[in-house]
């Protein structure tokens, strides 16, 4: 798998995994939790907010890798699988997730 764990910005993981949703947006899934990869998934795919299915996210990570989105590129490579996708959603669900450094 290409997947890398990689510490970025809080921006980049923000614009990575909701998109331009408002910085409001209330988290989903505690990491360290059973639940936590189950609720994101499915948090997703029905919040009125997202409504996007795990394979039209992994496509939107798709178009900013093909934009050459530097944070993107690291962690997904060339191409970006549903696969990728759901593992870098468990990776931030892990006891240890990826956290950008504080400061």
């Amino acid at each position: 798998m290409r997947f890398k764990a990689l510490l970025i910005p809080a921006v980049a993981v923000t614009a990575i995994v909701i998109g331009s949703a408002p910085a409001s947006a209330h988290p989903v899934g505690e990491p360290g939790t059973p639940s936590c990869f189950g609720e994101r998934i499915s948090h997703g795919s029905s919040d009125p907010e997202h409504k996007l299915t795990p394979k039209e996210r992994a496509a939107g990570l798709q178009e900013l890798v093909d934009e050459g989105f530097p944070p993107a590129v690291a962690l997904f490579g060339e191409t970006v699988t549903v696969r990728e996708f759901a593992s870098f959603v468990r990776a931030n669900c892990s006891d240890d997730p990826i956290v950008p450094p504080e400061g």
